[in-house]
C-alpha cells in the first residue's frame, strides 16, 4: 500500500477499491517507457472505466478513477467515467472537468443534481462539494454572484476546519479558481495569500498536480507585476513538476504562457517556437483552439500567410465545431486575408465574428471585431472609414483597459495614416502618425516595457527619415542601441545599426524602409499583464488658442493650481513656436508638448485651433483626456469667422467640459 502515489493516499481505505489488483497491474506495466506513476493512473483509469460500464458502479473507484484523469489532464476520460453518476462525490469532480472545458450547461447540470441531495442537514464534505459546484459555475458564467458564491465556500471552511487540515481534491481546485479569479482583477495581495494557503495543502498532501497549479498561478501573478524573470522561473517548475504526472495539459498550459512572455517582449520567433510545442500537448479542442489562433497571429504578423493559413483553418474548424466564442480565430482569419487581397473571404470572417461580438458582453471583443474590421476597410483604401473605426476601438481600450487592444489600435492608426502619405502624399498625414507612434512610446515609457519602447523608437526613426527630420532619427537610434544592449536583444540592435548606415549613404536613405511589416512585429506585443496605474499629473490651465492670431478664446484654471498667467503671453508663444516648427518642418512637424522647468504644455491640434494643457508632466492618461476636449470642444463651438471680435464670456460652458472629462475618478486598470 506505500506503493500508492501520495495523491490517491487519502482513498487507500476504501475498502471497495482493488488495490492489490491495481498495485500488480502496474508494477506489470512499469516499463523503462512508463514511470511507475503512469502505469499507475493508466490502471486506474482503465479499472474505473470497466467499472462505469456495470449495472451498479462502485462509486469509489470511480472516484478513484477521475481523480487519475484530472492529475493526468485526460477530461474526455473523466467526463465518459462519471457520465451515469448520481454520487456526490463523483458529480463534484466531474464538475472539474466540465469546468476546465468551459461546458456551463454541464456544470448546471450537475448543480441541479447535487441541490437535490444535499441541504443543511447534510454532512460537511457534502455541502463543501455543493459549495464548490456553486463557485465554478459562477467563475465559469463570469458570474457576480461569484462573489457570494466565494463567501459561502469561505465561510463553510471556517465552521468546518477539518476540511482545511483534510481537504478535499474540490477544495483545493476551488482554491486555485479564487486565486486565478482575483489575480484577474488585479487584486494581487489576496491572490498571493490564496496561492500560499494552496501550496502549504498542496505540500501536506504531496500532491503534485496542485503544487504544479500553484506554480501557474505565482507566474501569473509575477506577470501581472511585471516581475517577468520569476514568472519564468515558476512556469519551468509548472512543466518539471507535469513531467513527473505526465501531466499534458500542465505542461501545454506552461509553454503556452512561457510562449505569452515572449511575446510581452515582442521576440515573436520564440514565441512561436513555445507555442508550437505546447500544441502537441494540448489534448483538448478549446485548448488547442486558442493554441492555433496564437500560432496564425504570429504567423501572420511575420508575414508567413501559407503558415498562417493552416492553422488558422484549423482554428475556424474547432470554433465551428465547439462554438465556444474565440472571436481570434476569425479576427485574424479576415485580417489574413485582407493582407492576401482576398477581400470578400475577410467579410465572411468578418460576418463570423460580428455574430460573436454581438452576442457576448465582454467588451474586448467587440474592440477586436471593430479593430479587425478597421485593417479590413484599410486594405480596401478605406481611410476615413478605417480612421473612424479605430477611434471607437480607442476608445474600448481605454476605458475598459484592455491593453493589448491599446496598443494594437495605436500602430494601426499609425499604418493608416502611412498608407495615405504613401498613396496620395499627403503631408499631414505623416504627422498623424507621429503623434500616434509617440503616444506609443509614451505608454512604453510608463509601464517600463523596455522592448516595447525601442521597437516603437525604431518605428518612429523610420518616419521621421521620411519628414526629412535626420538629427531626431539619430536620436531614437540610440535610444534603440542603448536599450537593445540593456534587454540583450541582438536583432534590435543589427536593426537599429542597420539605419544609422542608411543615414550614411543617401542612395540608400532613399529605399523604401518596410514600415508595414515593421509595424506588424510591434503588434505582436502581447501584455503579460494589467497596465500598471500611473498617478495622473498635477494639471494647471487649459486653454484653447486661435491657431492663426494665436489669441485665446478660453481659458480654465484648475482648482488648486497656484498658476495664474496672462493666457495672451501663452498664446503669444505658442502660436510662434508652431510656426516656427510649420515654416522648418511643414505640416509633418505639429508641435505635441513643451517642457521647461517644472512645466510642461501639451498641445493638441484641430482645423482651427490649438488647444493647449499645462501641467507638470505629460502622461498618456491626459493625453488621451485632452485629445477627448479638444474633439468635443471643436464640436461644442464652431470655428469663429471673426477673430477679431473674441468674446470669452460665450465659453463658460465649457467649464463643464472640463469638469466632466478632467475631473472624473480615473479609470480602475483592474477593469477587465
Amino acid at each position: 500500500m506505500d506503493s500508492i502515489p501520495a495523491e490517491f493516499r487519502h482513498l487507500r481505505d476504501e475498502d471497495s477499491i482493488s488495490w492489490e489488483r491495481i498495485l500488480d497491474r502496474a508494477r506489470r506495466k512499469e516499463s523503462e517507457e512508463q514511470d511507475w506513476f503512469e502505469a499507475f493512473t493508466d490502471v486506474v483509469v482503465d479499472e474505473a472505466s470497466k467499472e462505469c460500464m456495470k449495472e451498479t458502479p462502485d462509486p469509489s473507484l470511480i472516484a478513484l478513477g477521475l481523480q487519475a484523469c484530472l492529475t493526468r489532464g485526460r477530461m474526455a476520460e473523466a467526463l465518459f467515467l462519471s457520465t451515469d453518476s448520481q454520487n456526490v462525490a463523483v458529480l463534484s469532480l466531474r464538475a472539474i472537468a466540465l469546468f476546465v472545458l468551459s461546458d456551463i450547461s454541464g456544470l448546471t447540470n450537475v448543480l441541479s443534481q447535487l441541490e437535490k441531495q444535499i441541504d443543511d442537514n447534510s454532512l460537511p464534505a457534502a455541502r463543501v462539494r455543493l459549495s464548490v459546484v456553486r463557485l465554478l459555475l459562477a467563475a465559469a458564467e463570469r458570474d457576480t454572484s461569484v462573489i457570494v458564491c466565494a463567501m459561502e465556500f469561505d465561510s463553510l471552511l471556517e465552521d468546518h476546519p477539518e476540511q482545511v487540515e483534510q481537504p478535499l481534491t474540490e477544495t483545493m481546485f476551488a482554491i486555485y479558481v479564487m486565486g486565478t479569479l482575483l489575480r484577474e482583477t488585479g487584486q494581487v495581495n489576496r491572490a498571493s495569500r490564496i496561492a500560499d494557503t494552496l501550496e502549504d495543502m498542496a505540500k501536506k498532501q504531496n500532491h503534485r498536480m496542485f503544487l504544479a497549479l500553484v506554480e501557474n498561478l505565482k507566474g501569473n501573478i509575477a506577470n501581472l507585476q511585471g516581475d517577468f524573470d520569476d514568472a519564468e522561473k515558476h512556469y519551468t517548475r509548472v512543466r518539471e513538476y507535469s513531467d513527473t504526472l505526465s501531466f499534458r495539459l500542465g505542461h501545454g498550459m506552461a509553454l503556452n504562457n512561457l510562449g505569452t512572455l515572449r511575446l510581452n517582449s515582442l521576440r515573436l520567433e520564440d514565441a512561436r517556437v513555445y507555442f508550437t510545442e505546447a500544441l502537441e500537448y494540448m489534448d483538448m479542442e478549446v485548448a488547442r483552439l486558442v493554441t492555433l489562433s496564437n500560432l496564425g497571429e504570429i504567423e501572420t504578423l511575420l508575414g508567413n500567410y501559407t503558415e498562417a493559413d493552416d492553422h488558422l483553418r484549423d482554428a475556424v474548424r474547432l470554433e465551428q465545431k465547439t462554438r465556444r466564442g474565440i472571436i481570434e480565430a476569425y479576427t485574424w482569419s479576415a485580417i489574413l486575408k485582407a493582407k492576401q487581397d482576398m477581400m470578400e473571404e475577410a467579410s465572411r470572417f468578418l460576418e463570423k465574428a460580428q455574430e460573436i461580438a454581438d452576442t457576448s458582453e465582454k467588451p474586448l471583443q467587440k474592440g477586436m471585431y471593430l479593430h479587425a474590421r478597421a485593417v479590413v476597410e484599410a486594405a480596401k483604401q478605406n481611410q476615413d472609414a478605417a480612421v473612424s473605426l479605430l477611434g471607437k476601438v480607442l476608445k474600448i481600450a481605454k476605458e475598459e483597459a484592455i491593453f493589448e487592444l491599446l496598443i494594437r489600435t495605436k500602430l494601426e492608426l499609425v499604418r493608416t495614416h502611412m498608407s495615405a502619405f504613401q498613396r496620395a502624399g499627403k503631408e499631414e498625414a505623416v504627422s498623424q502618425a507621429t503623434y500616434h507612434i509617440g503616444d506609443l512610446i509614451q505608454i512604453a515609457k510608463e509601464q517600463n516595457l523596455q522592448a516595447l519602447y525601442a521597437e516603437a523608437l525604431l518605428l518612429r526613426s523610420d518616419i521621421l527619415v521620411l519628414a526629412g527630420k535626420d538629427l531626431e532619427v539619430r536620436s531614437d537610434l540610440d535610444k534603440v542601441v542603448s536599450v537593445a544592449r540593456f534587454i540583450e536583444d541582438k536583432r534590435l540592435e543589427e536593426e537599429a545599426k542597420l539605419r544609422f548606415e542608411m543615414l550614411e549613404q543617401p542612395i540608400a536613405k532613399s529605399k523604401e524602409i518596410e514600415i508595414g511589416r515593421k509595424m506588424d512585429r510591434v503588434a505582436g506585443f502581447k501584455p503579460a499583464g494589467k497596465m500598471k496605474d500611473v498617478p495622473r499629473p498635477a494639471l494647471h490651465a487649459i486653454l484653447a488658442l486661435h491657431t492663426d492670431s494665436g489669441l485665446p478664446e478660453y481659458v480654465h484654471y484648475f482648482r488648486g493650481s497656484p498658476l495664474e498667467m496672462d493666457s495672451s503671453i501663452v498664446g503669444g508663444f505658442i502660436s510662434a513656436v508652431s510656426v516656427f516648427t510649420r515654416e522648418l518642418m511643414g505640416d509633418k512637424g505639429l508641435l505635441r508638448s513643451i517642457n521647461h522647468e517644472g512645466f510642461t504644455l501639451l498641445m493638441e491640434h484641430t482645423p482651427s485651433r490649438v488647444i493647449v494643457l499645462i501641467a507638470d508632466k505629460e502622461s498618456f492618461d491626459v493625453r488621451f483626456l485632452l485629445h477627448d476636449f479638444a474633439e468635443r470642444f471643436d464640436q461644442r463651438f464652431p470655428p469663429l469667422s471673426d477673430v477679431d471680435g473674441i468674446d470669452t464670456a460665450e465659453y463658460t460652458e465649457a467649464d463643464q467640459l472640463v469638469e466632466e472629462i478632467f475631473q472624473k475618478p480615473a479609470v480602475q486598470e483592474s477593469k477587465s
